[in-house]
């Protein structure tokens, strides 16, 4: 019986299996040039004809003797180790064709003898595949909604790239959360691309990398060649990015002018790859330019770490302060222009026994951001009631005393904020009338419907509402018109040398012509001599509290001076 079909000579039934395997299969002589090949692989590398490629080379094959110069140093390889080079991934770049994808396989060629007499090779496409698969990794290194690196990618980028000396600038933009709270998050996302059309113009402009880290977050890294003037030129990128995110935006018809970025900035040197400590200390320089008002730039010091270090600690042990005991209350008492008591300010104070005596403008931020403040603020609501309790025959008897409770822009965001004190006033049998509620402008800049709404239910519960700093924020005539403030207390820094400064007597006095037609009495704090209160006092103030009567003192001390 016949060994092959009848009719068809083994040449022509080597061609034809060469022709139905479901792969591209060639072979090439020790000189890297083409024995022959199958009729797929020709139309791959458009040949019409098997002798246009036999004797030739892959320069022959690529325009680019760049594409050709990997595959033939495979082919030396497998010629000269005897050994297979097994799913190898490589282009097809062929001129006026698509690009391929391959995966390859090159085995040596022996004869009957062993002897390596060639290569044989074979490979399939998987272009989808690798399309596929790039789209995802795309989709996984590049911001959706900016088309900026992300920071997956920035990071990619820093830890692959060759340098000595680097920079890393972390930008967070200011006041963004009030435009989508007010204005919606469409109108935000498209400010978002804007923002990122004006820094890649400035990255091009200065051969860095931009990405968007997440939100309104974004970064720029740039290398250098040499150490000189590279803090000069990073503050002049960042003096850029102020100006250039400062200009107003026209977006939908709306004007927002109000977005400024805070800028921290890190270096990273060649040794620093891992980048991962660039990162925490340009966020950590970056929150240091909030702190410093926003709209500025900061550069990473070893400062800032220990300042930071000491906030973590700080957080570490508020968490159990309450537990602890380790709050108290002072309290600095109010007069009017006769000297007569009329109100007190609860002020709270924290004893830490690792930190020792810790300053509210140090923990009552950190407790803020940590969301601590609402515990912390229940316990100081409970703890000047029970000193009003205390406090109920001199009540009896001043019955417009009113003690004042300072209640964080935080507080605010809780809904049932309003009920939760007027259940706690009437669980100690107290009347709302004595007590005052101070808040910040900010609760006032923030003006979302909970705010607004816990204001005038408070208001109308009986409590009287104070703005506390006023002059310090950003509120404006609208929003002070529109609630039911009852009462602005200027802030210490219009106060002190008042009667010193024309300029400041005459702030303190529009301040106080503008309560008095919006129908609101005044308070001046932080009132340190006689002259001082005289001066408010000529100008229409008729409430004092500050060190010229009084500092914050203890329970004890305020019953025994003035109760």
């Amino acid at each position: 019986m016949s060994d092959k079909p009848e009719g068809i000579s083994a040449e022509e039934l080597l061609r034809i299996v060469l022709e139905s395997i479901p792969l591209r299969v060639f072979w090439k002589d020790l000189d890297l040039n083409y024995l022959g090949a199958n009729r797929k692989l020709l139309d791959d590398i458009g040949f019409k004809h098997i002798d246009d490629l036999i004797g030739q080379s892959d320069y022959h094959i690529y325009e680019n003797p760049e594409d050709a110069d990997p595959k033939r140093n495979d082919d030396r390889e497998v010629i000269q180790t005897g050994k297979s080079k097994l799913d190898i991934e490589e282009s097809l770049p062929i001129d006026g064709k698509e690009l391929k994808w391959l995966r390859t396989n090159k085995v040596p060629m022996k004869n009957a003898n062993g002897k390596i007499i060639g290569v044989l090779g074979t490979y399939q496409v998987i272009t989808d595949q690798v399309n596929y698969r790039q789209r995802i990794e795309k989709q996984a290194f590049i911001d959706p909604l900016t088309g900026l690196a992300n920071r997956r990618k920035l990071q990619h980028e820093i830890t692959s790239s060759s340098f000595d000396y680097s920079g890393l600038l972390f930008i967070d933009l200011d006041h963004f959360k009030h435009v989508n709270d007010t204005l919606g998050h469409s109108i935000g996302d498209l400010i978002l691309q804007k923002v990122a059309q004006r820094l890649q113009s400035i990255a091009n402009k200065n051969h860095a990398l931009l990405a968007r880290l997440g939100g309104d977050e974004f970064s720029l890294f740039k290398i250098f060649e040499s150490p000189e003037d590279k803090e000069a030129q990073l503050k002049q990128i960042a003096a850029e990015v102020l100006t250039s995110i400062s200009k107003s935006f026209n977006i939908d018809h709306h004007i927002i002018s109000s977005i400024g970025a805070s800028i921290g900035i890190a270096f990273i040197d060649g040794e620093n790859k891992h980048i991962s400590n660039g990162f925490i200390e340009a966020d950590i320089a970056m929150y240091s330019a909030k702190a410093q008002g926003r709209n500025n730039y900061q550069f990473f010091n070893e400062n800032l770490r220990l300042a930071t270090e000491k906030k973590h600690k700080l957080l570490n042990y508020l968490h159990t302060a309450i537990q602890r005991n380790e709050f108290e209350l002072v309290y600095q008492p109010q007069f009017d222009s006769s000297e007569k008591l009329v109100g007190a300010e609860a002020l709270l104070r924290w004893h830490s026994p690792e930190m020792g005596a810790v300053s509210p403008s140090e923990f009552i931020p950190i407790a803020e951001d940590s969301g601590l403040i609402c515990p912390i603020g229940n316990w100081v609501i409970d703890e000047a009631l029970s000193t009003l309790v205390r406090w109920h025959h001199h009540l009896k008897e001043n019955p417009n005393f009113k003690l004042a409770i300072n209640v964080s822009s935080i507080q605010f965001h809780d809904k049932s904020l309003a009920s939760t004190i007027c259940q706690k006033v009437s669980s100690k049998g107290l009347s709302s009338k004595n007590l005052s509620i101070e808040i910040t402008e900010s609760v006032l800049f923030d003006y979302t419907d909970t705010s607004t709404n816990t204001i005038i239910a408070l208001k109308n519960k009986g409590f009287s509402i104070v703005v506390d700093d006023f002059g310090t924020g950003y509120s404006s005539l609208s929003k002070l018109s529109s609630l039911p403030i009852d009462t602005l207390k200027i802030d210490r820094s219009f106060i002190k040398n008042i009667d010193t400064n024309q300029t400041k007597e005459k702030l303190v006095k529009t301040i106080i012509n503008m309560a008095t037609l919006l129908g609101m009495n005044t308070i001046a704090e932080g009132v340190e001599t006689d002259q001082e209160r005289l001066t408010v006092e000529q100008l229409g103030c008729n409430q004092f509290q500050g060190y010229a009567y009084s500092k914050p003192i203890s329970l004890e001390k305020f019953n025994e001076l003035y109760l």
